[in-house]
């Protein structure tokens, strides 16, 4: 099976304060035949996180570094999808379920690899659900 997996989810996969059952229970529930994809984008939003992490004093610099390597645990399969074409669809996407680029941008891909997309965020649950995409 494929999966997407947006930041907020793979955030609350790794970090401990943010671990909850039913994710620990999706997350483990992956086996060797399932692919988790994400976009090029995640990479940016993960540093964004982490430095966020930092500046509100939620975690020092040393704590949030040691975070780092538990994404390797997660064999990403990084999405690539880059162009005038995808642009717009990020756009059409945004436009019709109200998202922004960066969440349309695992709608998108969750919807083209036929994949189950992993989400905390509402609004984009909400849109999934709306465009056909499955859900967790």
């Amino acid at each position: 099976m494929n999966y997407v997996y947006d930041t907020s989810f793979i955030i609350a996969v790794i970090l401990p304060d943010e671990n909850n059952l039913i994710i620990d229970n999706i997350y483990d529930a992956l086996d060797e035949n399932d692919d988790v994809y994400i976009p090029q984008l995640s990479w940016y939003e993960i540093a964004n996180v982490f430095r966020n992490l930092i500046r509100h004093k939620r975690f020092t610099e040393d704590e949030a570094v040691y975070f780092y390597p538990m994404l390797s645990f997660i064999e990403f399969k990084t999405d690539f999808e880059t162009g005038v074409n995808y642009s717009k669809k990020l756009w059409e996407l945004g436009n019709k379920y109200n998202l922004s680029a960066y969440d349309a941008a695992y709608l998108e891909l969750a919807d083209r690899k036929k994949a189950v997309l992993c989400t905390l965020d509402d609004d984009l649950l909400k849109a999934a659900k709306k465009h056909g995409v499955s859900t967790i």
